[in-house]
């Protein structure tokens, strides 16, 4: 929950509202003290949690201290879900943006598409309950990742149909 709330203190920022930057300073402390060692992520619910975890710490600046946990975390992507994929490519991004392990993340991420007539999305073999994700909100940040790291990249506007036609089925439901 912390990583949520700094990654809204960041939005505020942004957005022009005045944050205190000691408490953003005291959230980024405790997700730091709180990351996994390498050898602790032994579920993909930890693995994905630490992925976001290093994507919000890149995004509040503290790029320095989210590096030092990104190489072990690519060398065990095996145990990200989709979304978790792509919260590390974008916290490559924000480190480094010529680093060629966001390639290796895109190109996983690509081949992993699921295309069909209402669009491009992506499904997680298993369900993290830890992160409230579905396959919607997978998709969702796949699509962040990718007008990011790859703005012209040629899944983009299957991705947002898919998302479209997504919500519009959601919402006769509730008709």
């Amino acid at each position: 929950l912390t990583a949520y709330v700094l990654l809204g203190l960041v939005e505020a920022e942004r957005a022009g509202l005045g944050v205190s930057p000691g408490v953003m300073e005291r959230a980024a402390d405790y997700l730091v003290k709180n990351l996994a060692a390498p050898n602790d992520i032994r579920s993909n619910w930890q693995a994905n949690r630490q992925a976001f975890t290093l994507y919000v710490l890149a995004e509040a600046g503290e790029t320095k201290r989210a590096s030092e946990y990104v190489g072990n975390l690519f060398d065990r992507r095996d145990k990200l879900s989709h979304y978790g994929r792509a919260f590390l490519a974008m916290t490559l991004g924000l480190i480094d943006e010529s680093d060629s392990r966001i390639k290796t993340l895109l190109s996983d991420l690509q081949n992993d598409a699921i295309l069909s007539a209402t669009g491009a999305h992506w499904e997680e073999a298993d369900y993290d309950w830890w992160a409230m994700n579905t396959d919607t909100r997978s998709t969702a940040v796949i699509l962040d990742a990718l007008t990011y790291l790859d703005p012209d990249n040629a899944l983009i506007p299957q991705v947002v149909r898919w998302l479209f036609s997504s919500a519009a089925a959601a919402a006769a439901s509730f008709l």
